[in-house]
């Protein structure tokens, strides 16, 4: 792991110059630690839906799981997608749960439902002339939402409602004022409520919702029309659009009016001239938006806690794609070549260390009848905690000073955790009482 220094990282002695001055419009926040995802390829979606399962999707097919809160990243072997030539990228992604999740792939390989995890993954028959892919929103198995364009025209929309994303019919929504060119396709999707929903085109179009995605409204942003990334609704007036403007644009677009009106966010304004690729809300509220800085050569992450306020910006090494979350404040983002870097390293240092000593761990016997033992090169007579042991629902049902041996005669058979907590060690093991 390293930690980045921000201020080392800045290449513009006139862009220096400005920060010192305070012209530029965002602050430095914090540093973000850079950690092994498992893979050089490029990273483009992340998702969270506990404290330890999260996936990521990227280039050249990648999909990959943790199931330790991002301490570790494997390749999941999965089956059922075809990818077409040039489109084996993963896009974009959202899992509902550990189990049932959704993905866009290509652009025009197809959009895809898993309800195991991931380990296989079933085509999502959109209307014919949906040919493009990349956006989408489920509120669940039953309630989904898939962006795109058609073969040849412009932004498309397909949806479910009330209905098996499987086995249902999926339908186009009604869009206003497609741009008829499909280049312009529909790359992100976002849900305040059943009813309020906006659309970020790559033309430039904001597009709105107000009957639950039956029908879309297109908004112009401000003139020039830059490529749109991505759109963040933070509640029913405010919401936030990422954009593309190659060095020529100055932060991100604001809505305060529920996306009725957009304007440039001088809040976010920075001479780092930032292209924005992704923007997350996290469970506690705060807004992230990442990217890649124009003047800095380098990515760049914004944070702000508070709404309508100075946004706070980091560089980092490598362009940042996405960002995701869990736990309210442990925050992830991914970008190029395999690049991950989290806000809280501590908090997966210790999930390392914690499975690192699980491993050097010996229980024994196993089954036990009366005394269980347990080793460790970490385990040592001067070593201070607590042995405990749980029931297999997690009862609490004897816990002592920390030894190498626990009497367990007077037990039920059956399973058993013994947990040990020593110092920088937390770890919990199954055993068999006989």
């Amino acid at each position: 792991m390293k930690t980045k220094n921000v201020t080392s990282k800045i290449k513009s002695a006139a862009l220096m110059l400005y920060i010192a001055l305070g012209i530029s419009g965002a602050t430095y926040a914090q540093n973000w630690t850079q950690i092994n995802s498992g893979t050089t390829k490029k990273i483009n979606t992340i998702c969270f839906t506990s404290s330890t399962i999260g996936y990521l999707g990227g280039n050249d097919s990648l999909l990959m799981k943790t199931t330790d809160g991002g301490a570790t990243w494997n390749n999941i072997n999965y089956t059922g997608i075809n990818f077409s030539i040039g489109g084996e990228h993963i896009i974009n992604m959202q899992f509902l749960n550990n189990n049932v999740g959704f993905i866009t792939v290509g652009p025009y390989s197809g959009s895809y439902g898993t309800t195991d995890g991931g380990l296989s993954w079933s085509l999502i028959n959109l209307p014919g002339n949906h040919c493009y892919n990349q956006g989408l929103f489920f509120f669940d198995e039953n309630n989904g939402f898939i962006g795109g364009s058609g073969c040849f025209q412009g932004e498309l929309i397909s949806y479910v409602l009330a209905s098996p994303w499987l086995t249902g019919t999926w339908a186009p929504s009604v869009i206003q004022g497609p741009s008829f060119t499909p280049a312009n396709m529909i790359v992100d999707i976002q849900f305040y409520n059943s009813n309020y929903g906006l659309a970020a085109s790559k033309s430039g179009y904001i597009y709105k919702t107000s009957n639950g995605g039956l029908n879309w409204d297109s908004i112009a942003t401000p003139a020039p029309l830059f490529e749109l990334t991505s759109v963040l609704i933070v509640n029913d007036t405010l919401a936030y659009a990422g954009y593309k403007a190659n060095g020529n644009g100055f932060g991100f677009y604001i809505t305060t009016d529920g996306g009725q009106s957009w304007n440039f966010d001088g809040n976010s304004a920075t001479f780092a001239y930032p292209d924005i690729l992704g923007m997350h809300l996290s469970g506690s509220g705060k807004m992230y938006a990442g990217g890649y800085s124009n003047t800095m050569i380098d990515g760049i992450i914004f944070s702000n806690n508070n709404p309508l306020q100075i946004w706070n910006f980091d560089i980092v090494d490598q362009k940042i794609n996405d960002i995701a979350s869990y736990n309210d404040s442990i925050v992830f983002a991914v970008g190029d070549s395999g690049y991950m870097v989290v806000n809280y390293p501590q908090f997966l240092t210790s999930k390392i260390n914690d499975q690192i000593a699980k491993q050097e761990l010996t229980v024994f016997p196993n089954p036990a009848n009366n005394i269980l033992n347990v080793k460790s090169s970490w385990l040592n007579q001067n070593a201070v905690g607590t042995i405990s042991i749980y029931s297999l629902i997690g009862n609490v049902v004897k816990t002592e000073k920390l030894s190498n041996t626990i009497d367990v005669s007077e037990l039920s058979q059956g399973v058993y955790f013994v947990e040990i907590i020593a110092e920088e060690h937390h770890v919990k093991i199954k055993f068999l009482k006989n």
